[in-house]
């Protein structure tokens, strides 16, 4: 029997990137996308809004598109085969 520790040692690194991307990386681009979304709201020394700066809006909510879509995406991929068997959906090309 061959142990290939090679290949052990491979699959703990793909699987340690993939848990910081979506385990870090998600919420790194939240907490951007807020911080974005409050610089993109002007205020006065009273609190008031005087204005929005509109490339700092658009950044926001590209961040929480790109969150929102990696939740639709994950909750898909997970329920893959019930979809399949229920509905004859067929996603992810298997």
């Amino acid at each position: 029997m061959n142990i290939d520790f090679a290949e052990i040692g491979l699959a703990a690194v793909r699987v340690l990137g993939i848990g910081l991307v979506f385990g870090a990386g998600l919420p790194a681009l939240f907490a951007l996308g807020m911080k974005l979304h409050a610089v993109g709201a002007d205020t006065t020394d009273d609190g008031v809004v005087a204005r929005r700066n509109p490339f700092a809006t658009v950044g926001a909510y590209a961040l929480y598109a790109v969150g929102i879509a990696a939740v639709i995406l994950g909750v898909l991929f997970v329920t893959r085969h019930t979809l399949d068997h229920y509905f004859g959906l067929t996603l992810f090309g298997f």
